[in-house]
């Protein structure tokens, strides 16, 4: 089996997996500069706040502003959450060159190598659930198959 390829940090080869590179898409009348941005803006319902989460000057910024909890988040986030990062990862993919380079990763198990977060990436024990990098295999498939339709992009 192929060893699988770990990314998290700018120093990593294949950073461009992250939610933090910088590679947008225009979403919802606005560019959104990084997943990150656009993911953390959809936990809220309030318009003013998810376009003050949009327009930071980082994803770690973006990321911080979607952790605050001064405004609930929205009522059906856990629901809704994979679906959005899902769709987020769609839109970031249907780059080019992205797409060129998560067809690449072949077959290759995609870990995100998070030491803080165990939901999304590996955690600090490499046993969290790391379901970013479970999605980015699921659009990786669809990439390879031609399966992903418009509406889902």
């Amino acid at each position: 089996m192929a060893e699988p390829i770990y990314f998290f940090t700018k120093n990593d080869p294949y950073y461009e997996l992250s939610n933090f590179s910088p590679f947008g898409f225009e979403e919802e009348g606005g560019y959104w500069p990084t997943v990150e941005h656009y993911f953390q803006a959809q936990k809220f319902e309030d318009t003013a706040y998810r376009e003050r989460i949009r327009k930071a000057y980082s994803p770690k910024h973006a990321k911080s502003l979607g952790q605050s909890r001064a405004l609930p988040l929205r009522s059906d986030w856990e629901d809704v959450k994979e679906h959005v990062m899902l769709y987020a990862l769609r839109r970031k993919f249907a780059h080019p060159r992205l797409k060129t380079l998560l067809l690449e990763t072949g077959e290759r198990m995609l870990i995100e190598n998070s030491p803080f977060d165990s939901y999304w990436g590996c955690g600090p024990h490499g046993t969290g659930m790391n379901r970013l990098g479970h999605l980015l295999m699921v659009v990786r498939e669809e990439l390879r198959n031609d399966t992903i339709t418009e509406a889902e992009r």
